[in-house]
């Protein structure tokens, strides 16, 4: 992975910036006190971050969607999906929607896990909404499936929530799974996070060490043995400890 390139080929510097609107750039330049050569450096800082968070939930996301599915296996057996299971109007759209994508011949429970995408499951961590519409609309509540047992994804969560003082809840573990949802989808669209990334619908905005973090907490609330291997494996240290 290129960190920091020198630049010694004005030609290379020029490419960049053709490649580049200014107004993207000008995130980069703010940054870089309007430096042309320091915002290039931080430009391609800034992908190879992307680039390094995107490895990590490579992994951690199918560990996610692994051992949520492994519980909904246990609550409601493999077609879990074709039961009433009290998901909310969204989780059951997104449901939907990934089962109309799949071609009849591949309409399997493997292949519509696969088609999920992140958001579902932390939708099912999220307190949950309505289903269906006037007069048939019912209040549908996620809390009812993390007590039933999709708490059980999470077998390191109660000890690291009474580390921190907290409690294992549903909403502790989604705060966590929110953070490295907005990292996902950040480095996905090629959002910049020199200045950090903001949460949906929060006034809260956080660093990329506050991201990685997030990355390694949720592995250690899934496996603790995951989390020891993508915190030796992931670059994210070297490349927020060689920022420009």
């Amino acid at each position: 992975m290129t960190v920091n390139p020198p630049w010694t080929d004005p030609a290379h510097g020029r490419a960049l910036d053709k490649a580049v609107t200014p107004t993207r750039m000008g995130t980069y330049l703010a940054a870089a006190g309007h430096d042309p050569a320091l915002a290039r450096r931080l430009y391609v800082w800034d992908r190879d971050v992307a680039a390094a968070f995107l490895a990590d939930i490579a992994i951690l996301e199918v560990a996610l969607r692994n051992a949520v599915v492994a519980q909904l296996d246990q609550l409601y057996g493999v077609r879990w999906f074709e039961v009433d299971a009290g998901f909310d109007g969204p989780t059951r759209s997104k449901l939907q929607g990934s089962w109309d994508d799949l071609p009849q011949g591949r309409r399997t429970p493997g292949h519509l896990v696969a088609r999920l995408m992140f958001g579902f499951w932390k939708g099912l961590l999220e307190p949950g909404g309505y289903v269906g519409r006037a007069p048939q609309r019912f209040r549908a509540d996620h809390e009812i499936l993390w007590v039933a047992g999709l708490s059980k994804a999470f077998p390191g969560g109660r000890t690291m929530a009474r580390a921190e003082g907290a409690q294992f809840t549903r909403s502790w573990t989604l705060e966590t799974v929110a953070v490295v949802h907005a990292v996902r989808n950040r480095a996905a669209h090629h959002e910049p996070f020199v200045g950090g990334f903001p949460l949906p619908g929060q006034q809260t905005r956080l660093n990329v060490q506050q991201g990685h973090d997030a990355c390694i907490k949720l592995a250690r609330l899934l496996d603790r043995d995951l989390a020891s291997w993508m915190s030796s494996d992931t670059s994210l240290p070297g490349l927020i400890a060689a920022r420009p």
